[in-house]
């Protein structure tokens, strides 16, 4: 996916790599140095659902319980600018 981004002029430092695993999305992305937003949908539960613990929590740059919530974020946002 990199290299096809790259391909096309999209560099990794503009990919926003937005999801709600923490194992299988956000661990992976930190991996790539990736930016990442944590749409943490479980945030009224304990444990990680049906995924693995990904036993130290990967570093996040945005996290917010829903989509929801982070496009209104993001709405809030353009209106600033």
């Amino acid at each position: 996916m990199l290299e096809k981004l790259d391909g096309i002029g999209v560099k990794k430092e503009k990919i926003l790599h937005t999801a709600e695993s923490v194992f299988h999305d956000h661990k992976p992305a930190n991996d790539f140095g990736l930016k990442s937003c944590w749409v943490c949908r479980r945030h009224a539960q304990q444990g990680f659902g049906a995924t693995m613990n990904p036993g130290q929590l990967p570093r996040v740059d945005f996290k917010f319980n829903s989509m929801h919530e982070l496009v209104k974020t993001y709405q809030e946002q353009l209106r600033v600018k």
